[in-house]
């Protein structure tokens, strides 16, 4: 078996992530029989007994995001500034199924943006907790990226936490 290290493994798996957006932004299927779709039930159910069994994940959920945000999705985003880049990154939650995005303030040093009908946890009962941390943290990794400051996003109302939508902080912190 050929020696890879993580690194080279990581940079393999980037590539190959990016391609399959390149694939699905082309209409043309990742999975030749199956396609690009599955039930919404397949990531709510890992997710969310994951951190409510395991708070202690959340963390590390939040830097993985952070981690796609940079390295997989934070070419989907233009702008210069935090307003143009909030603006830019609006449709790509309804776009890819994820949520309908909503803003609703943005200035140089934070914004606020609402998800209606989040797909990790709309329709959930009130646990009494936020569970969006993948989401804040590709959030923080694509704005981070786009801004060249860091960024860090914090979900502060959730659908898992009884609030009708899930709201996020997203705060530039250099």
């Amino acid at each position: 078996m050929e020696y890879r290290s993580i690194e080279e493994k990581k940079q393999q798996l980037f590539e190959s992530f990016q391609q399959d957006y390149e694939t699905a932004k082309a209409g043309k299927k990742i999975r030749p029989r199956l396609g690009n779709e599955m039930g919404i039930n397949y990531m709510r159910e890992r997710q969310t007994l994951s951190f409510l069994l395991h708070p202690e994940l959340k963390e590390t959920a939040y830097e993985i995001g952070y981690t796609i945000g940079v390295e997989i999705t934070s070419d989907m985003i233009k702008g210069k500034t935090l307003p143009e880049i909030m603006d830019s990154n609006q449709p790509i939650a309804n776009r890819d199924g994820y949520a309908l995005e909503e803003i609703i303030e943005a200035d140089e040093n934070h914004a606020v943006y609402r998800h209606y009908e989040c797909a990790d946890c709309y329709g959930l009962p009130d646990i009494g907790d936020h569970i969006c941390v993948y989401e804040a943290g590709v959030a923080a990794g694509m704005f981070s990226t786009a801004l060249g400051k860091k960024c860090r996003v914090t979900e502060t109302r959730c659908c898992a936490a009884g609030d009708p939508f899930c709201e996020f902080l997203v705060e530039v912190i250099e």
